[in-house]
């Protein structure tokens, strides 16, 4: 996943309101619609909170794992050596 940290501040220097500094910018974002379970929404929102990330980096961060260890994944990194 391509990030970049991105620093927003008003022409003063001072960081604008209602946009937090650090925030990633994704190089080609797609939105995904999921349904999924109330406890795993609550799961997430639970982790999310507790480490001030927002929901949708906990869930990019889930994806990422999940794929890195999935069969599939590691047969097509193999084929492509």
């Amino acid at each position: 996943m391509k990030t970049e940290r991105v620093t927003r501040v008003t022409r003063a220097g001072a960081p604008r309101r209602g946009v937090r500094a650090g925030d990633k910018k994704l190089s080609a974002p797609v939105t995904l619609f999921a349904a999924i379970e109330t406890e795993q929404h609550e799961a997430l929102r639970a982790i999310a909170f507790a480490e001030r990330r927002s929901l949708a980096d906990v869930v990019r961060e889930a994806l990422t794992g999940f794929i890195s260890q999935h069969p599939a994944r590691r047969r097509l990194v193999a084929a492509k050596r």
